[in-house]
């Protein structure tokens, strides 16, 4: 029986957690598609519904093996480039024929994209517990032109932590985004776990 590393994520250093998705690689998709894995297709299905030019370029941050992408053009978009951390699950995702682009990077370094470069970044399940870190946020954020849109979501450990709210609370209060969309329901429900998934529109 392959080794279950749902729980092994959740309790992991955020700091550098590229050992464990590469030992997970080879059975990601299996272990979460069986515990109901639906965030990425929520968060496509939101982004339908207020992007009307789906050739939009979109980076999926922390693209993994693929599922968000697959998501994504699943409702119709077009032009989606990949980046991730772990070699091994980028090396699946580029099986699945869905980007354009596929990129691995080191996260101690900073983010290899320009700044305006994608109109639409994606954070599908990447920030929060077990995976990258809070001021990952406001990196990706920064990286936004004028009117981007910004869709991530974070999962109920994430959500234990206020800080994570907070983030998404003041980058509203202080004028730089306005919300799209926010919504609270299934993530790997098989394994009683939902998000709340956002869309922020960068001003």
């Amino acid at each position: 029986m392959a080794k279950s590393f749902l729980k092994d994520v959740y309790s992991g250093d955020t700091n550098d957690s590229r050992e464990l998705y590469a030992s997970w690689a080879a059975t990601y998709d299996e272990e979460v598609q069986k515990n109901g894995y639906v965030t990425p297709k929520r968060i496509a299905n939101a982004l339908k519904d207020v992007v009307t030019d789906k050739s939009d370029f979109i980076l999926d941050y922390g693209c993994g093996t693929g599922l968000s992408g697959y998501a994504l053009k699943a409702v119709g978009f077009e032009n989606i480039d990949g980046l991730d951390i772990s070699k091994e699950m980028v090396m699946l995702a580029e099986e699945k024929s869905i980007y354009r682009n596929l990129k691995v990077f080191d996260p101690s370094t900073e983010i290899p994209i320009n700044p305006n470069q994608y109109k639409i970044i994606t954070a599908i399940g990447v920030i929060g517990a077990g995976a990258a870190p809070l001021q990952v946020f406001d990196s990706l954020f920064a990286l936004l032109p004028q009117n981007g849109l910004f869709a991530f979501s974070f999962n109920d450990h994430t959500l234990n932590d206020p800080n994570y709210e907070q983030k998404v609370d003041s980058c509203l209060s202080s004028g730089r985004a306005i919300m799209l969309h926010k919504s609270y329901g299934n993530h790997l429900p098989k394994a009683k776990l939902k998000s709340n998934i956002y869309i922020l529109k960068k001003l």
